[in-house]
């Protein structure tokens, strides 16, 4: 293999190929090999093929590698034995990037430097050939190079002008990708995982260690809304000093790992969705005098059981929705000021679950009408 590898680089380096990047609209952004080496799979391939990675956006802040990129990292490394094993996870400050959620992989191999530019083109004419066959086998959704982009779900495309990443190759992966499900690794094709789901807009979604098959539904609008800013890893500043302060966790001034896990520990302790941002429902429930709009307001335990009787009686609530109805849920079932957030998370299905029980319904704690009944009865 390494032989092989040798003579490959010996190649490109020396000009044969396919014609430079600036052949044209969707040429390649440097010269690419026409029988590229690339990477042997540890698994027999499977007759079938992995579906198109579809494009799959940022949604969460987890600033945390996950094991498809480290896989592809460590095996890329040990091919070409050139580069530098670049990142993966890093901060959610810099706009919409999937190297937020762990599942994107930079590559250091400048294209300046013969040797490296060599690795890059053998890679990438690899993963992109036969239409991204291998793309898809490994769940790379794009690759960025050399001021442009390749993507898996548009390659008609071709190349497509893109900026910078001149001196690493930027590999985005699909959630199966980045979670190692896919045939390269496993040799078995998986059902497509779209990945966690934003409840309330503008916020992050839960990440999740399990795969998602079925859609998400569309998230919220925060419900209760505050004049503090989200905040999130790796952002700095007076906003993040008040939050650690109200936290009791060590004032930084900067979103570190103490304050995200701190962030979400307060989260689920008041049924938030544990997205380790303080978003507009963490801030409502955690800073109140923040407070500038509440949705839902006027409501008694009593007047909100009677609205959920008469309009929501014909529709199901249930665990991870988000919406007017659970605030009105959680008013009737008693919740604090500071947790009536119109998430229904593990809290208030626990506290559906009980009044299931004494109503002697089923204790799954999913909101149908005899449970508006039964809870409209249990208040006295």
């Amino acid at each position: 293999m390494r032989r092989t590898w040798i003579v490959v680089v010996l190649v490109i380096v020396l000009g044969a190929g396919t014609s430079p990047a600036t052949a044209g609209p969707g040429a390649p952004p440097i010269t690419l090999p026409a029988d590229p080496t690339g990477l042997t799979s540890p698994v027999p391939a499977p007759a079938q093929l992995d579906p198109v990675p579809p494009y799959q956006p940022q949604v969460a802040c987890s600033p945390v590698d996950m094991i498809g990129p480290m896989k592809l990292r460590d095996l890329v490394i040990a091919t070409y034995g050139i580069g530098g094993r670049g990142n993966i996870s890093r901060g959610c400050t810099d706009g919409l990037s999937e190297h937020s959620e762990g599942r994107a992989w930079d590559w250091i191999v400048n294209v300046d430097k013969p040797a490296e530019r060599a690795a890059a083109a053998d890679f990438i004419a690899w993963v992109t050939r036969d239409d991204g066959r291998n793309a898809r086998r490994l769940g790379i959704m794009y690759v960025i190079y050399n001021q442009k982009i390749w993507s898996a779900y548009n390659t008609t495309a071709g190349w497509r002008p893109s900026y910078a990443h001149t001196d690493h190759v930027h590999v985005s992966f699909s959630w199966n990708g980045a979670r190692g499900d896919v045939s390269f690794w496993t040799g078995a094709v998986a059902a497509t995982d779209v990945g966690p789901c934003v409840r309330f807009k503008g916020s992050y979604a839960v990440m999740t260690e399990a795969p998602r098959a079925a859609a998400c539904g569309a998230p919220t609008t925060a419900l209760v809304r505050t004049s503090r800013p989200n905040r999130s890893y790796a952002s700095t500043g007076a906003t993040v000093r008040r939050a650690q302060s109200l936290l009791g966790v060590p004032v930084t001034n900067r979103f570190d790992l103490a304050t995200q896990s701190a962030v979400r520990a307060y989260q689920r302790a008041h049924d938030l969705p544990p997205t380790g941002a303080m978003d507009q429902p963490t801030w409502a429930s955690l800073d109140r005098a923040s407070i500038t709009r509440r949705t839902v307001t006027g409501f008694t335990g009593r007047k909100a059981a009677a609205y959920g009787v008469a309009h929501y009686s014909g529709s199901t609530l249930a665990p991870g929705r988000a919406a007017k109805a659970v605030t009105i849920l959680q008013i009737a079932l008693g919740f604090r000021l500071a947790d009536r957030n119109g998430y229904f998370g593990p809290l208030t299905a626990a506290a559906v679950a009980r009044v299931e029980a004494q109503a002697g319904l089923v204790p799954d704690g999913v909101v149908r009408r005899d449970d508006w009944q039964a809870i409209r009865a249990a208040i006295r």
